[in-house]
Formats: C-alpha cells, structure tokens, sequence
C-alpha cells in the first residue's frame, strides 16, 4: 500500500522564463509558406501546424502570464502529485514491477516532473530503479527542463538514441534522465509510467469536409500577399489523406451529415498506435490529459496568443496552435488488449483521487499567511481549470482480472468502464 509522507508545500507563483515575439522568424515562416504554396499548391492544415510549432516551441512565448497560455502542472504542485499518485496506484496493481521506464510525452518546464519526483521521494518507493524519459522536440524547453531539475553532468550527443542525458539533483532522487525526439527511440522491455498532459493537442491534423457522402480535404492557400495571410479552400480533388480516411471504419461518412467538417489527427494516431503497443508488449500504464471530446472532433482548429484566441491562419510561428483531441479514436486505436478508463472531467478525477485532502494537508503546514493564500488561489484555479480538461487512463487488459470489482483510482470501478 502506497504510504505518503508530509511534503511542505511550494510556493504557487513561480517566474517562468519567455521569449520575445521574433518579427524575422513570422516573416521567415510566412515567406517559406507562400514560396512552397506557389510552386506546389495549397498545403495541408497538418503541414502548416507542424511547421509553425516547430518554430513557436524554439523561439515564441509559450508559458506562463507572460507568455500564451499556463497548464495545470503551472499553477499548484497538487497536480503532478495527483498523477504521480495515479500512476504508483495502477503500479502497485500491477504487482510493482521492479524496473520503471518514467516517460513525460511534451514535458513543457518540467515542473510536473519536479512535483511527481518530489512526491515519490517521499514515498516508501523513493530507491526504485526508475529513469526518466523526456520526449521533448524543442532542444530550447529541453535545456528549460534538465535546468528546473536541476541537472548535473548534462551531455548531449546526437549519436545516441537520446540527444540529451542527465541526472537529477538529490532534491528529485539522482535519477537518470534521457531526452528523445521521438517515442520510437526509447528503450522498450521494461515496463513504464507514461503520461502526457497537453500532448496530443499540439499534434498537426488534418481537416476534411463531406460533400456528396466523401470526405473532401480543406487546405490552406495564400490569402493576401501583402499581408502574409492565409485563407482555407477546398482541394479541387481527392487527396492521399482524405482517400486514407475513407478506408477507416471510424470515419465513414454515414456517421456524419452532409456538409460536416471533422479535425482528423492521423499523426495522435501513430502515436496512440505505439504506445498502447509498448504498454501490451512491456507492461505499462498511461494517463492522457488533454482538451477534447470522446467523439469526431468538428471545427476546433484554433490559436492563442497572450492569453487570446486569434486567428490561427495569421502569424505563422508565433502563436500556439491547437486542436481538440478525439479520445474515441484514441481507444478506437489502442485496440482491445488495452483497458480504457475515461474521459471523464479533471476536476472529477482530481476530486475522485481526494486532492482536497492533499490540499487540506498541506494549508497545515504551510509557514505563513502569504504561502497559504497561495496555495489556495492555486488550489481553486487548478479546479476551476480542470473542468475545461478531460483525463483517460490506459492499462492492458491482461490486468482485468487485478481490477474486477476494485476501485480504479481517479476514474472508479473498472465494471463501470467501457472496453473498447
């Protein structure tokens, strides 16, 4: 049984390092669009958002007030206890396997990191032989995250599997910590913890329209000039993409009325693909927070920058771009050797894994009136947040039978779950 000790509180507010908005980087992007749209044709949605959020995540404000938008693991530590937690439960179920592969798919500061490393330390399982594994494109968020914790002996070496190795200050146990451009390029044969919390929603997607019972793909043209705008049209003919889609059971166009326009992650997908591989072959548990529906995603396609949305087709490379992600197609996926448990509310899976204990824990220790409104205002907001996410848990199904009749933590009986 998973024992907590006392962990004193940190504080809420934190400064989060950001950039500048880089005019030359816009312009630069804007330019690579316009030559490419102009010698090849209209390019797809997927094309233009994994370009420009290559770009954003090396060189635009991402986090923070400061920046354009602050996750859950930002705004109070509760939260990555609350998964690390999850994931130690679901371990323990698992019969406490005793080598762990610790995988953070978008790691963004690697604050969450810091507050689920913290909590195992002070768990009876702080000397598990555990390494960390950080997918993590952006080689600027790469040196943020090995900084935030507190990295020593840092190497890179892009002869490796990994571009990046470290290991933990004492404060985070003196783990091993590896950095991956891909999923693919983590070990395999151990089993593992992964989680990925506003991971999916980053990924480029395809968007499609039916006309005429068939799915039509929707690219992106050049808009004015001048202005360095875009505009979506629909593609004159079939695409490779949209004659794909056809072929798959999940989209065909009876379930949708004429003149819908759905948001297709092909890339979510292959991911989703290999990790629910990895978690069957290996052994391993997966925890996904994200925006989304458990349904076809329509027309959510959508930019922020300061805090505001804005027009996603403007500013190539400086605004973060974002997607709702289908948690059906997802377990649709995985497949059936993987038990899934969700989506179901943040706020609800945090209230079912009793946060307001852990928060009620914590007030008594803290040291003063300033820390403790802190936490409070971190508490409220992350609840108050949590309803705008959804949470999905998957193990494999081979460990039915451990959760017949027992509560799934966060999510409760496995009876009372669909298995997809």
């Amino acid at each position: 049984m998973l024992k907590l000790l006392k962990i004193q509180p940190r504080s809420i507010v934190r400064t989060i390092a950001t950039f500048q908005n880089n005019l030359p980087v816009q312009q630069n992007l804007t330019k690579y669009f316009q030559d490419r749209i102009r010698i090849n044709g209209p390019i797809t949605l997927a094309e233009y958002m994994r370009e420009s959020l290559k770009t954003y995540y090396n060189s635009g404000n991402i986090f923070g007030s400061d920046g354009d938008f602050i996750t859950s693991p930002e705004i109070s530590q509760l939260y990555g206890e609350m998964v690390m937690l999850w994931l130690l439960s679901l371990w323990e179920k698992a019969g406490c396997p005793s080598s762990v592969n610790l995988i953070e798919l978008g790691p963004g500061t690697g604050v969450m990191m810091t507050d689920m490393l913290r909590l195992l330390k002070q768990t009876q399982y702080s000397s598990l032989n555990l390494s960390i594994h950080m997918v993590e494109t952006s080689k600027k968020c790469s040196l943020e995250q090995a900084n935030k914790l507190g990295c020593s002996d840092l190497r890179t070496d892009s002869g490796k599997y990994y571009y990046q190795y470290g290991i933990t200050c004492e404060k985070y146990g003196m783990k091993e910590i590896f950095w991956y451009e891909s999923v693919d390029d983590i070990p395999r044969n151990t089993f593992s913890l992964i989680v990925a919390q506003e991971f999916f929603d980053a990924l480029p997607v395809h968007k499609f329209r039916k006309i005429n019972e068939k799915w039509r793909e929707i690219v992106i043209d050049i808009e004015n000039d001048v202005n360095g705008t875009f505009r979506y049209v629909l593609s004159k003919t079939s695409t490779t993409t949209s004659n794909f889609i056809s072929t798959i059971e999940y989209y065909r166009c009876s379930n949708l009325k004429n003149y819908t326009e759905i948001e297709v992650g092909l890339d979510a997908a292959i991911v989703m693909q290999k990790l629910s591989e990895r978690i069957i072959q290996d052994g391993g548990i997966f925890l996904c927070i994200d925006y989304g529906q458990d349904k076809p995603i329509i027309d959510t396609f959508r930019a922020f920058s300061g805090h505001r949305q804005v027009n996603p087709l403007h500013n190539p490379g400086t605004v973060d771009l974002t997607a709702d992600v289908d948690f059906s197609r997802l377990k649709n996926v995985a497949g059936t050797d993987v038990l899934a448990f969700g989506p179901i509310g943040q706020n609800i899976f945090l209230e079912n894994m009793m946060i307001n204990l852990r928060y009620q824990n914590l007030l008594t220790l803290t040291k003063n009136e300033k820390e403790a409104t802190s936490l409070t205002f971190g508490y409220n907001k992350l609840m108050e947040m949590g309803k705008k996410f959804k949470i999905m848990g998957m193990v494999p199904a081979t460990m039915a039978p451990l959760l017949n009749d027992f509560p799934i933590s966060g999510f409760g009986l496995y009876n009372s779950t669909k298995k997809r």
